[in-house]
């Protein structure tokens, strides 16, 4: 409710019923003129009917929008919650909504002590605010442009982390271990390493998904958790719903090497084995899932995964690097980064580029002193003679080299 005014409830003879607002003012004039700037910020279309606080206004634009009309995703919903309920609302949620200055904001965001959930957060705001001036919440854009006037938390040295992947050896290592030691969460990390899958890809691929004589396989869904639970989906757990790709571009057909298919048919025999024996088992089609039958859920790896580092010797590095590992692997091997693009499900090359490809710097050494050191040893120097004007040290030619090497 707009603070001078006040609300007044109708009562019609038809029965219909509505509030309106009146001015609080006891001052004729003062009325009129509060009249006029409203029917002047009508016709500007920066009428503000009503005033809310921070939170009402966030209540309603977090649950009603983004959730009942936008359909965020589940992770969408934790990160935007998380940021709004710990962050936003205790510094502003208590302020009008139609009062907010933009110093405000700005304390508010440089508060946040950690550099990504600030990021994030400058993306709720702004676009939580846009929503609010669009639809006259707001009557100004105090919003436009903040991230340069939010200061960056405090941060240690900075780690590039996009050159932590593993290498062809250690990659190759990891799954022969853990083919031995591992295997339930072995053909989980041979999609990873081959074809570049995102763990909630691997989840919800099926055998339907193959296609063995193109060698191929087709992403086409992926498993999570999800806000709105359909009915199809009530007989399976809640962190395995089917769910649509991340981006439009995930949607993607990558190429299997011969000895992937080999392990997939090797998996589909178990399957079909576990399918004959048992009574029980849940005949959903998943490459990846439970001796039953029943689909894994997103974090079924990272005991197993755990355990397997702890073995290998290997520095562990999180799942998500095998991405990384094999659009760095696929670089190193001269394949074109728009085909590593296309395989990784990204919109552009130059986000794969630099992102992902990790680019190892060539080594170079200083031979000089070995060099020197081989030529005393070997008294390659030549000799000196008394009777002729004495020149300069030089070094023997290429022959001398090569007469030690080869002899």
């Amino acid at each position: 409710m707009r603070p001078s005014w006040k609300s007044q409830t109708l009562v019609f003879e038809s029965g219909d019923v509505k509030m309106v607002q009146r001015t609080a003012s006891s001052n004729k004039q003062l009325a009129r003129q509060e009249r006029d700037e409203a029917l002047m910020e009508i016709a500007k279309g920066s009428f503000i009917p009503f005033s809310y606080t921070v939170k009402e206004f966030y209540d309603f634009w977090f649950y009603h929008y983004m959730i009942g009309q936008k359909r965020i995703t589940y992770n969408t919903y934790n990160a935007y919650r998380n940021i709004i309920e710990n962050y936003l609302l205790p510094a502003i949620g208590h302020k009008m909504l139609n009062t907010l200055q933009r110093k405000d904001l700005v304390n508010a965001l440089s508060a946040i002590p950690y550099q990504k959930v600030q990021r994030t957060a400058i993306g709720v705001v702004t676009g939580s605010l846009c929503y609010a001036r669009k639809h006259n919440y707001i009557s100004r854009d105090i919003y436009t442009g903040i991230s340069s006037e939010v200061k960056q938390p405090c941060l240690k040295k900075k780690v590039d982390t996009r050159q932590q992947v593993y290498t062809v050896e250690q990659a190759a290592h990891l799954l022969y271990l853990c083919k031995q030691q591992e295997p339930m969460i072995y053909l989980p990390m041979l999609l990873a390493v081959t074809a570049g899958l995102r763990i909630s890809e691997i989840t919800g691929l099926r055998y339907s998904d193959i296609d063995f004589l193109g060698r191929k396989l087709f992403v086409e869904r992926q498993l999570g958790k999800n806000l709105y639970i359909e009915k199809e989906q009530e007989n399976r757990p809640v962190l395995c719903s089917e769910l649509p790709l991340k981006t439009k571009n995930s949607k993607r057909a990558v190429v299997l090497a011969d000895f992937v298919l080999d392990e997939i048919l090797l998996e589909r025999q178990r399957y079909e084995k576990r399918k004959a024996s048992n009574p029980g088992f849940l005949d959903l089609g998943y490459i990846c899932c439970h001796e039953n039958g029943q689909c894994h859920n997103r974090s079924f790896y990272i005991k197993p995964y755990n355990r397997l580092m702890e073995q290998s010797g290997i520095s562990r590095l999180p799942w998500r690097k095998f991405r990384n590992t094999y659009a760095t692997i696929l670089s190193q091997y001269q394949v074109n980064t728009k085909t590593i693009s296309k395989c990784l499900g990204h919109s552009s090359p130059e986000f794969t580029s630099r992102v992902y490809v990790a680019f190892q710097k060539q080594e170079t050494y200083d031979i000089s002193k070995i060099i020197e050191d081989y030529v005393l040893t070997h008294h390659l120097l030549p000799k000196k003679q008394g009777s002729v004007e004495q020149r300069p040290y030089q070094l023997p030619d290429a022959l001398a080299y090569r007469n030690y090497f080869y002899d």
